[in-house]
Formats: C-alpha cells, structure tokens, sequence
C-alpha cells in the first residue's frame, strides 16, 4: 500500500535547513535516499527516477543549470546539433554548461586519447583490420624504454608491408626459420645505416660481420682494414678471380699456375710456376756435335755449341751460363787458346785454355770451365761458343778415341753449354 506525504511534512525540514533523509531518520548529506529493501530477495523497486524526455526536449530546454541530470529515451526526435550534440543515444545525460554530456562517456579513439587501464584482445573473428591514413603516419609508440609490436600466429607470425604492388614480408614459422622477404614489383633489398654507422650481423649474440661507414666489409672483426677483412680461415671451393674491374669478373687463371703478388694498389695475377719471379723459367743445354780443327789464328764457331732464348713480353730475366771446354793439340808443341761466348754475335765472355808439350799424360789438354750471367729484357737473342787458338793448331770437340783406356766416351771432351733462365 502507498502512502502519500503531506506537502508540509516534506517541505518543514527544508524550511529549517536541515538535511532530508527517506528512510533513514540521520540523513548523512543534503538528501539521503535509502533503499527500503537493501537486501533479501522482495520484488519491490527501490531506486530513483530522474526526469526521462527525448532529444527534442533536451534541445528545446534554455537557462539549465550546470549538473542538471536527465535520462534521454529517444533520439527519434531532435537533432545531434547545439546544446544536443553529444545525444547520440538512449541513456543518463548532465549538463556542462554547454552541452548535454553522456556519463561515463567512453572515450572515442577518432577525437580522444584515453588509457588502457588493463590488456585488451580485439578478436576479428576472420575480419581484417584495417587502419587507413591519408598522408600523415599510423604510429605504434610507447614512454617505456622498449616499444614491441607483437604479430602470433599458431603456425607464422608475420608483418607485411605495401607499397604500391612491392611487397616486404617479415615472418617466422614455427619450428622454422625467421625470413625477411620482397615480392611484386619490388626491385631489390637495401639494408640502410643513413648515417656513417656501421650495419652489423650479430649470431650468438655476438658480432660476426660489420660493414662500416665507408663501405669496408669485416669478417671477425668490427674494424676491417680493406675493402673485404677476414680475421680468420678462409675456404675457398670454387675459383678465385683477381683483377677485373667494378663490372667485369677478374682472372681465374688456369690449371697449375700460382697466384702472385703485383705491390701495394695493385691486383694479384695468376701466373704459370716458371714465370714467377724468383723461379727457374728454364733449364737449357747444349754440346758439340762433331770435331773441328782451328789453326792459329783462326777463331771458328763450335759446332754445336748454339742456342736461341726468348724473354717473354713485359718481363725480365737473367741467364745464368755455365761452359766447359777442352782444345787439344793437333802435333806435339804447346798450344794455347780462349773459349768466346757470344751474343748476337758480340763477345760477352771469354776463358783461356792450354796444352803443353810432353809425352804420355803430360800432353793433355787443360780443360776450361767459366761462367756469366746477364739481365735482359723482353726480347729473342742467339748465345754461341767460339773458340779463338792463339798458339798452335788446335781441335775442339776431339774425340779421344786413340787415348788409353778409351770406353766410347765420345762426350769426354766435347764442348759443353748449360743455361738457366731465372725469371726476375
């Protein structure tokens, strides 16, 4: 059953300045409502009721006062326009003094910035989320020390980026290796210090690789010395080119030549073992042939004794000569002589022999051996061996066959050239 106040019952406290209290007899503030039923399971209402009226009505109302509170039960009338603007939907409304504002308005994300108070999950439910800028950034930005953008899937966790139909993947598989890749019209990849930074390669958690500010690569080191610096073992399983140029691909030389060093600024170059400097380019020999008498005065070739040399083109070499020879007496008198090398028919060396007179082992031949060594440069040039008798009439290339003891050396006495060709 209800029960209705008098006027004057209600308003006497007022009138006395006091504080009003329904159901309570020691009202804690201006008005204090208690709850007739604050517990226990009574279907009575307990509550209150601030005025409800619709937009229109909110919108037409002038002069309230700041806190004034209403409920809007309709946004079927009115417009979102003036003191309304704010009146998108049923529910409590309070005047700021300039608009009715939505208690507990949460905050709009297109207008407002707000605090996430704990983590939230936004489940797309298959939908795509996008977020669509004109021309300004879609930041992602923290005030911690450590900003994470976090992409999980059960089986690949993956950034993509668009620029136009080029394409740039960033993703991981599980159980699998993590991939930076590019596709559409995407033409290469650039990894970018802007500034004279240098770009590492970390695996371990340790450096393995630095390319510097200036371009230089280091392998092992984080201050490489060169263009490329490998501070450590180098495998090498296919060729290895040198010299070339910024577009061309250098030398890989051919099967058993050695690589060798050109000086400071300047490539390396393959080069054949008997081409390097230092090694022997060649080993030449020759020997007499067949037996010539030379009479006193006479200087003749000796037969046999003659050979021609090439210096490669762009090189030097030295020759290294080595000569034995013997001239033996035609008759029982003393004879003396000289061995001549020559090249290109100018005398370069010379060494004197003899024979004196006597008989049995005391008539025999002194045997000569002299050597000479020349520099030149690229170039054919012909070396022979002559031999000039000074006194006597002498035989160069003699066979001893008439000697005692003879074994068919036909070499014993002939006259003999050996030539080593070192390359500088």
């Amino acid at each position: 059953m209800k029960k209705y106040l008098l006027p004057g019952a209600f308003l006497l406290p007022l009138f006395c300045y006091a504080q009003v209290g329904m159901n309570t007899p020691n009202p804690a503030s201006t008005l204090d409502i208690t709850a007739k039923n604050a517990t226990g399971t009574t279907a009575n209402v307990d509550g209150l009721l601030v005025p409800r009226v619709d937009r229109e009505r909110a919108q037409s109302m002038t002069g309230t006062p700041v806190s004034t509170l209403i409920y809007v039960n309709s946004i079927a009338t009115g417009t979102q326009t003036g003191t309304a603007a704010n009146i998108d939907a049923v529910g409590y409304y309070y005047y700021n003094g300039t608009v009715w504002t939505k208690l507990n308005a949460p905050v709009n994300i297109y207008n407002s910035n707000g605090t996430l108070a704990t983590s939230r999950t936004v489940t797309t439910a298959g939908n795509q989320l996008s977020f669509t800028n004109g021309t300004n950034i879609v930041g992602i930005g923290t005030t911690g020390t450590m900003g994470i953008v976090s992409a999980t899937g059960s089986s690949r966790g993956a950034f993509q980026a668009n620029g136009g139909s080029a394409v740039l993947n960033m993703f991981v598989d599980n159980n699998g290796a993590a991939q930076i890749t590019t596709a559409g019209t995407s033409t290469s990849m650039n990894i970018n210090a802007i500034s004279a930074n240098p770009v590492n390669i970390h695996t371990n958690n340790t450096n393995r690789m630095t390319v510097t500010g200036a371009g230089d690569v280091g392998i092992g080191t984080t201050t490489p010395q060169r263009k490329l610096h490998v501070n450590g073992a180098l495998q090498v399983t296919n060729e290895l080119n040198v010299g070339g140029t910024t577009n061309t691909a250098g030398s890989a030389g051919t099967t058993g030549q050695i690589l060798t060093s050109n000086g400071a600024g300047a490539a390396p170059a393959w080069k054949t073992l008997n081409t390097s400097s230092g090694t022997i380019a060649s080993a030449n020999y020759v020997q007499g042939t067949t037996s010539l008498a030379v009479n006193q005065g006479v200087v003749a070739d000796v037969p046999g004794v003659t050979i021609t040399l090439t210096v490669p083109t762009g090189t030097t070499q030295t020759f290294l000569f080595t000569i034995l020879g013997y001239a033996t007496s035609t008759t029982a008198t003393d004879a003396q002589g000289a061995f001549y090398l020559l090249q290109d028919g100018t005398k370069i060396s010379s060494a004197y022999t003899s024979m004196v007179s006597g008989t049995a082992l005391v008539r025999l031949p002194v045997p000569v051996t002299f050597l000479k060594a020349v520099t030149l440069s690229a170039g054919t040039y012909t070396f022979k061996v002559q031999y000039s008798a000074w006194a006597g009439n002498q035989i160069v290339n003699f066979v001893p066959s008439g000697y005692a003891g003879y074994n068919g050396d036909t070499e014993a006495m002939l006259t003999k050239m050996q030539v080593l060709v070192y390359n500088n």
